[in-house]
């Protein structure tokens, strides 16, 4: 058997296993909702937490709460956007 037709045989057979494990796989909207939202969430919550610990450690305003506030959302709406795009090529 010639190599090439080994490697081609063996493409068709993975090709193969991951439609029908795709297939196999049902996912809830629900569940799908929830692990958006939750990445949303923690996203914001993290960068806030950070900022403020780092307002606390230098005793400021809370300047840092905020604007890690900001970079959290960001973030947040970066990974949901993320998992969408995922979800949709699928």
């Amino acid at each position: 058997m010639d190599p090439e037709e080994i490697k081609n045989r063996i493409k068709k057979v993975k090709s193969e296993l991951e439609t029908q494990e795709m297939n196999d796989k049902t996912v809830s909207p629900l569940g799908v909702a929830m692990k958006m939202g939750t990445e949303f969430v923690a996203a914001v919550f993290v960068a806030s937490f950070i900022g403020f610990y780092i307002d606390k450690w230098l005793e400021t305003t809370p300047i840092f709460i905020i604007i890690f506030f900001i970079i959290g959302s960001v973030a947040g709406i970066f990974n949901v956007v993320r998992s969408s795009k995922m979800i949709n090529k699928d």
